[in-house]
C-alpha cells in the first residue's frame, strides 16, 4: 500500500470515532486547541521522554490532534495536506520537528499570514514577523483572501491535482487570492458552509454520498425534513440541487456552482434559482474559477463607500453649517490639528451633510444608496434592506412601529435592549414583560406618549413555554 493510501485508510478509521457534537464554539475550540498543543510540545521538547509528566502530555497531544484532525478538514489551511505531516511526525515520536511545524502553523492561524504566503510545516527557517505581518495588512487591502468550497469524493492525490491547478491558474493581477476546500459528503458540505466564514462560494460536482464520516448530530435541526435513505436513493443528478438549496437556506450570500452533465432545461427544473450559474462536465475548469472570481467581485463592489471615496477627492465649496467643513477648520487651526493627523485626513473628507454630487439620499435613494441596499439584502436573505443612521437602537425602534400598531399586545423578554421598551412606548403598544428567570409572565405598567394612555396588563404567573 502506498503511502497515500496509508494515511486515507488511517484518515478514514480515526473520523468514525470522533464527534463534534459537544462544541459550544468551532473556532474557540480551534484556537484554543492549536495554543494548548502548541504549549504541550513546547514542554515536551524540554523534559526527557519517559517521565510521566512526558507520557501525560504525550496523550494529550494525541488527542488533541484527535479533536483538530476533523475540525481543519473544512479550512484550506492547515488542511488535510499540512495535518497529514504532523501526523506523521508525532507517529515517528519526532516531538521536535512537530513542535516546530505546530508553532509555526499557530502563529500563521493567529496572525492570518496563511492568506498571503506559503506556510511549510517542514520548513524550520524562522521567518521575520514584523516583515510578515506588514506584507499580509498590506497584500489584505489591496488582494482580499476568501475560500471556495468544492463538494466532491476526490481521493488525496486528486485533491493535491486539483490544487495545483488552481495554483497555476493565479495571476499576480488577480483582484483576489483563493484556496479550496474539498469535503466527500453532503453533511460535510453543510457543516463547512457553517464552520468556515472563509468561504464564499461553494462549487458542487460530481457523485457523493449523503452521511458524514463524523459524528454530526448538531446537524439534526438543520437537516429537518431531509432523510439519508431518501438522498442516498437519489439520482446523482438530483443530490447537487437538493445540496444546492439547502445551503443556500443557510447561507443565502454564498455563490453557487453546479457541475452536471444534465440538459439546461432539467437543471433548472430541478435546481430553481439557486445557482449563480451551471456547468457541464466537458467545460473547462478556467472558466468555472474565472466566474467564481468574477461574482466575487461583484459581491464586493461597495456602491456608496465608492461613491463616498470618490466624493472626498472632489474639489468643492462648502455652504452648509457642518463646524468641520471637510476639514478646514481642523487643518486651519493652530491647536487642533493633532485631531486630523490621529485620525486621517480621509475621514474628514468624506465628512458631509450634502446629498448632491453622487451620495444620495437615505430619505428617496435612487443611486448608489439604493443600489448598496439591494447588496445588503441579498446578504442578509431579505427582501428588503435600508439604512439608518444613529445606530442599532434607533433602527430597533424603526422596526418595532413598523410593525406594531397601538393597543397591540406583545410579550418581551425583560433581559432586551431599552430600544426595545422605547420603541414600545412610541407604538402605544400594550407589553407583557417575560423574565428570563424565573420564567414567568409578571404584572407590569407602561405609560406611552398619549396623555391619557395608562396601559396595564396583568396575568397569572404561568410557564413562559405554556403562555407561549
Amino acid at each position: 500500500m502506498s503511502y497515500e493510501a496509508t494515511l486515507e485508510a488511517k484518515r478514514k478509521k480515526k473520523k468514525t470515532n470522533v464527534s463534534l457534537n459537544w462544541y459550544r464554539s468551532v473556532w474557540e475550540i480551534r484556537a484554543d486547541s492549536w495554543i494548548q498543543l502548541n504549549d504541550d510540545l513546547g514542554r515536551m521538547v524540554q523534559i526527557e521522554a519517559g517521565t510521566s509528566e512526558y507520557k501525560r502530555r504525550h496523550a494529550r497531544v494525541s488527542e488533541i490532534l484527535d479533536r483538530l484532525e476533523p475540525i481543519e478538514s473544512y479550512w484550506a489551511f492547515p488542511g488535510r495536506h499540512l495535518f497529514d505531516h504532523l501526523r506523521t511526525f508525532f507517529e515517528a515520536n519526532d516531538i521536535t520537528r512537530l513542535h516546530g511545524a505546530v508553532r509555526r502553523i499557530n502563529r500563521a492561524l493567529a496572525e492570518h499570514t496563511y492568506r498571503h504566503q506559503q506556510v511549510d510545516a517542514t520548513d524550520e527557517a524562522e521567518p521575520n514577523r514584523e516583515v510578515e505581518h506588514t506584507v499580509e495588512h498590506l497584500a489584505q487591502i489591496q488582494r482580499p483572501y476568501f475560500e471556495v468550497l468544492v463538494v466532491d469524493e476526490l481521493t488525496q492525490a486528486e485533491e493535491g491535482a486539483l490544487r495545483r491547478r488552481i495554483c497555476e491558474m493565479r495571476r499576480p493581477d488577480d483582484h483576489f487570492v483563493y484556496d479550496v476546500v474539498v469535503v466527500p459528503s453532503f453533511e460535510d458540505a453543510l457543516i463547512a458552509a457553517l464552520f468556515n466564514f472563509n468561504i464564499q462560494a461553494c462549487i458542487i460536482r460530481h457523485g457523493f454520498p449523503f452521511k458524514s464520516e463524523y459524528s454530526l448530530d448538531l446537524l439534526r435541526g438543520f437537516l429537518e425534513g431531509v432523510e439519508e435513505a431518501r438522498i442516498e436513493g437519489l439520482l446523482e443528478s438530483e443530490r447537487g440541487p437538493l445540496l444546492g438549496r439547502k445551503i443556500a437556506e443557510l447561507r443565502p450570500e454564498l455563490d453557487l456552482y453546479l457541475v452536471t452533465n444534465l440538459s439546461a432545461e432539467e437543471v433548472a427544473a430541478k435546481s430553481g434559482c439557486v445557482f449563480k450559474r451551471v456547468f457541464f462536465r466537458e467545460e473547462d475548469d478556467t472558466e468555472l474559477y474565472m466566474a467564481v472570481t468574477r461574482g466575487i467581485e461583484a459581491r464586493y463592489a461597495t456602491p456608496f463607500f465608492t461613491a463616498l471615496k470618490t466624493y472626498s477627492r472632489q474639489p468643492t465649496g462648502v455652504f452648509h453649517a457642518l463646524p468641520i467643513s471637510r476639514g478646514k477648520s481642523i487643518l486651519q487651526s493652530n491647536w487642533i490639528q493633532d485631531m486630523a493627523q490621529f485620525y486621517g485626513l480621509a475621514v474628514f473628507l468624506a465628512e458631509t451633510s450634502a446629498t448632491s454630487g453622487g451620495l444620495d439620499s437615505l430619505l428617496d435613494p435612487v443611486g448608489p444608496i439604493k443600489l448598496a441596499q439591494e447588496y445588503a439584502a441579498r446578504a442578509f436573505g431579505a427582501k428588503r434592506t435600508f439604512f439608518v443612521t444613529n445606530g442599532t437602537s434607533t433602527a430597533n425602534k424603526v422596526v418595532v412601529q413598523a410593525l406594531i400598531k397601538p393597543e397591540d399586545i406583545v410579550i418581551v423578554d425583560r433581559n432586551c435592549h431599552k430600544s426595545h421598551h422605547y420603541g414600545m412606548v412610541l407604538s402605544g403598544a400594550h407589553v407583557c414583560y417575560l423574565d428570563s428567570y424565573p420564567s414567568t409572565i409578571t404584572r407590569c405598567t407602561v405609560r406611552c406618549r398619549w396623555p391619557s394612555s395608562k396601559v396595564r396588563c396583568s396575568t397569572s404567573a404561568a410557564p413562559a413555554s405554556s403562555t407561549a
